[in-house]
Protein backbone atom coordinates (compact mmCIF):
# COMPACT_ATOMS: atom_id res chain seq x y z
CA UNK A 1 0.00 0.00 0.00
CA UNK A 2 1.42 3.67 -0.94
CA UNK A 3 1.65 6.19 1.55
CA UNK A 4 -1.01 8.35 0.61
CA UNK A 5 -3.51 5.65 1.25
CA UNK A 6 -2.09 4.83 4.39
CA UNK A 7 -1.39 8.39 5.73
CA UNK A 8 -5.06 8.97 4.69
CA UNK A 9 -6.12 5.77 6.30
CA UNK A 10 -4.08 7.00 9.44
CA UNK A 11 -5.70 10.53 9.17
CA UNK A 12 -9.21 8.54 9.17
CA UNK A 13 -8.43 6.57 11.90
CA UNK A 14 -7.04 9.58 14.26
CA UNK A 15 -9.76 11.63 13.35
CA UNK A 16 -12.41 9.30 14.62
CA UNK A 17 -10.28 8.23 17.97
CA UNK A 18 -10.07 12.15 18.54
CA UNK A 19 -13.98 12.93 17.98
CA UNK A 20 -14.98 9.99 19.89
CA UNK A 21 -13.28 11.57 23.10
CA UNK A 22 -14.73 15.06 22.08
CA UNK A 23 -18.19 13.45 22.32
CA UNK A 24 -17.38 12.09 25.55
CA UNK A 25 -16.84 15.88 27.25
CA UNK A 26 -19.65 16.96 29.94
CA UNK A 27 -20.81 20.01 29.53
CA UNK A 28 -21.77 20.03 32.70
CA UNK A 29 -17.87 20.05 34.05
CA UNK A 30 -17.14 22.59 31.50
CA UNK A 31 -19.76 24.59 33.48
CA UNK A 32 -17.86 23.61 36.51
CA UNK A 33 -14.57 24.79 35.53
CA UNK A 34 -15.70 28.03 33.96
CA UNK A 35 -17.19 28.87 37.01
CA UNK A 36 -14.30 28.78 39.29
CA UNK A 37 -12.37 30.29 36.96
CA UNK A 38 -14.92 33.43 36.76
CA UNK A 39 -15.03 33.22 40.70
CA UNK A 40 -11.41 33.18 41.18
CA UNK A 41 -11.37 36.27 38.93
CA UNK A 42 -13.79 38.34 40.28
CA UNK A 43 -11.78 38.00 43.90
CA UNK A 44 -8.19 38.58 42.26
CA UNK A 45 -7.36 35.20 43.30
CA UNK A 46 -5.01 33.08 40.77
CA UNK A 47 -5.26 30.58 38.42
CA UNK A 48 -2.55 27.70 38.53
CA UNK A 49 -1.42 25.24 35.67
CA UNK A 50 0.80 22.42 35.99
CA UNK A 51 1.79 19.28 33.77
CA UNK A 52 4.59 16.72 33.17
CA UNK A 53 6.09 16.28 29.31
CA UNK A 54 3.30 17.03 26.76
CA UNK A 55 0.68 18.11 29.74
CA UNK A 56 3.41 20.71 30.75
CA UNK A 57 3.50 22.26 27.36
CA UNK A 58 -0.31 22.40 28.09
CA UNK A 59 -0.12 24.09 31.00
CA UNK A 60 1.97 26.76 29.93
CA UNK A 61 0.16 27.49 26.81
CA UNK A 62 -2.68 27.92 29.25
CA UNK A 63 -1.16 30.23 30.91
CA UNK A 64 -0.76 32.19 27.65
CA UNK A 65 -4.05 32.38 26.67
CA UNK A 66 -5.86 33.02 30.10
CA UNK A 67 -3.23 35.59 30.87
CA UNK A 68 -2.42 37.16 27.57
CA UNK A 69 -4.86 36.85 24.56
CA UNK A 70 -7.75 37.53 26.64
CA UNK A 71 -6.46 41.43 26.10
CA UNK A 72 -8.83 41.44 23.33
CA UNK A 73 -11.56 41.17 25.14
CA UNK A 74 -10.30 42.43 28.72
CA UNK A 75 -8.96 45.32 30.35
CA UNK A 76 -7.94 43.55 33.71
CA UNK A 77 -6.74 40.32 32.72
CA UNK A 78 -6.90 37.16 35.24
CA UNK A 79 -3.27 36.23 37.15
CA UNK A 80 -2.37 33.22 36.23
CA UNK A 81 0.80 31.57 36.52
CA UNK A 82 2.15 27.91 35.03
CA UNK A 83 4.47 25.63 37.11
CA UNK A 84 6.06 24.59 34.18
CA UNK A 85 7.83 27.36 33.19
CA UNK A 86 10.97 27.98 35.66
CA UNK A 87 13.29 25.35 34.49
CA UNK A 88 16.38 26.35 37.32
CA UNK A 89 13.41 25.75 39.97
CA UNK A 90 12.27 22.48 38.79
CA UNK A 91 15.93 20.96 38.52
CA UNK A 92 16.44 22.60 41.86
CA UNK A 93 13.63 20.86 43.68
CA UNK A 94 13.85 17.49 41.63
CA UNK A 95 17.19 17.39 42.62
CA UNK A 96 17.41 18.64 46.33
CA UNK A 97 14.03 17.06 47.52
CA UNK A 98 11.80 15.16 44.97
CA UNK A 99 10.34 15.52 41.78
CA UNK A 100 6.87 14.46 43.60
CA UNK A 101 7.52 17.77 45.32
CA UNK A 102 7.97 19.70 42.08
CA UNK A 103 4.48 21.62 42.25
CA UNK A 104 3.95 21.58 45.42
CA UNK A 105 7.26 23.62 46.59
CA UNK A 106 6.20 26.04 44.54
CA UNK A 107 2.78 26.54 45.28
CA UNK A 108 4.16 26.68 49.10
CA UNK A 109 3.71 30.40 50.80
CA UNK A 110 2.39 31.29 47.34
CA UNK A 111 -0.77 29.44 46.52
CA UNK A 112 -3.70 30.72 48.72
CA UNK A 113 -7.79 29.82 49.81
CA UNK A 114 -9.88 30.71 46.63
CA UNK A 115 -7.09 30.15 44.17
CA UNK A 116 -7.88 27.32 41.47
CA UNK A 117 -5.50 25.10 39.77
CA UNK A 118 -5.55 22.90 36.74
CA UNK A 119 -3.91 19.84 36.84
CA UNK A 120 -3.21 18.13 33.32
CA UNK A 121 -2.20 14.63 32.88
CA UNK A 122 -2.85 11.88 30.49
CA UNK A 123 -2.74 9.06 32.95
CA UNK A 124 -3.64 10.58 36.16
CA UNK A 125 -1.07 8.82 37.51
CA UNK A 126 1.82 11.79 37.68
CA UNK A 127 2.66 11.92 41.30
CA UNK A 128 3.57 15.41 41.17
CA UNK A 129 0.61 16.69 39.79
CA UNK A 130 -1.75 14.47 42.25
CA UNK A 131 0.39 15.86 45.10
CA UNK A 132 -0.60 19.70 43.63
CA UNK A 133 -4.30 18.71 43.39
CA UNK A 134 -4.40 17.51 47.17
CA UNK A 135 -2.36 20.40 48.26
CA UNK A 136 -4.36 22.67 46.83
CA UNK A 137 -7.78 21.51 47.94
CA UNK A 138 -5.85 21.12 51.74
CA UNK A 139 -5.38 25.09 51.07
CA UNK A 140 -9.00 26.09 50.19
CA UNK A 141 -8.50 26.05 46.91
CA UNK A 142 -9.77 24.22 43.99
CA UNK A 143 -8.18 21.63 41.93
CA UNK A 144 -9.47 20.74 38.74
CA UNK A 145 -8.06 17.43 36.57
CA UNK A 146 -7.82 17.35 33.27
CA UNK A 147 -6.92 13.80 32.56
CA UNK A 148 -7.58 10.81 30.22
CA UNK A 149 -6.86 7.17 30.25
CA UNK A 150 -8.41 5.17 33.21
CA UNK A 151 -8.78 8.01 35.41
CA UNK A 152 -6.37 7.54 38.04
CA UNK A 153 -5.63 9.10 41.38
CA UNK A 154 -6.07 12.66 39.77
CA UNK A 155 -9.72 11.68 38.93
CA UNK A 156 -10.34 10.81 42.36
CA UNK A 157 -8.43 13.69 44.39
CA UNK A 158 -10.05 16.77 42.56
CA UNK A 159 -12.60 18.70 43.33
CA UNK A 160 -13.17 18.98 39.63
CA UNK A 161 -12.67 16.24 36.81
CA UNK A 162 -12.78 16.25 33.04
CA UNK A 163 -12.42 12.61 32.38
CA UNK A 164 -12.42 11.27 29.20
CA UNK A 165 -11.32 7.76 29.19
CA UNK A 166 -9.16 6.54 26.54
CA UNK A 167 -7.04 3.61 25.48
CA UNK A 168 -4.01 3.42 27.90
CA UNK A 169 -1.08 4.81 26.03
CA UNK A 170 -3.21 7.19 23.53
CA UNK A 171 -1.66 10.29 24.19
CA UNK A 172 -2.25 12.17 20.88
CA UNK A 173 -6.06 12.64 20.92
CA UNK A 174 -6.13 13.08 25.01
CA UNK A 175 -3.51 15.80 24.50
CA UNK A 176 -5.16 17.51 21.95
CA UNK A 177 -8.33 17.35 23.82
CA UNK A 178 -6.99 19.38 26.32
CA UNK A 179 -5.45 22.19 24.25
CA UNK A 180 -8.89 22.16 22.37
CA UNK A 181 -10.95 22.48 25.92
CA UNK A 182 -8.63 25.00 27.05
CA UNK A 183 -9.45 27.51 23.87
CA UNK A 184 -12.75 26.71 24.03
CA UNK A 185 -12.68 28.14 27.68
CA UNK A 186 -10.98 30.74 26.74
CA UNK A 187 -13.23 31.71 24.04
CA UNK A 188 -16.30 30.97 26.02
CA UNK A 189 -15.13 33.90 28.42
CA UNK A 190 -15.44 36.54 25.28
CA UNK A 191 -19.45 35.71 25.65
CA UNK A 192 -20.04 35.54 29.29
CA UNK A 193 -21.63 38.43 31.13
CA UNK A 194 -20.28 37.77 34.35
CA UNK A 195 -16.75 37.60 33.33
CA UNK A 196 -16.70 40.36 30.81
CA UNK A 197 -18.39 43.17 33.67
CA UNK A 198 -15.44 42.11 35.57
CA UNK A 199 -13.04 41.99 33.12
CA UNK A 200 -13.63 45.48 31.87
CA UNK A 201 -15.88 47.62 34.69
CA UNK A 202 -17.14 50.73 33.90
Amino acid sequence: MDRKVLIKNHFEDYKGRLLKLIDEVDPNVLDQIATSFITAFKNDKTIWFCGNGGSAATASHMQVDFGYFVRYFSKRRPRVRALTDCTPIMTAIGNDNSYDALFTEQMQDNFDAGDVIICISASGNSMNVVNAAKYASELGGTSIAFVGFEGGKLNEVADISLFTPNPKGEYGPIEDLHTMIMHILVSYLEKDEEYLSVANPS
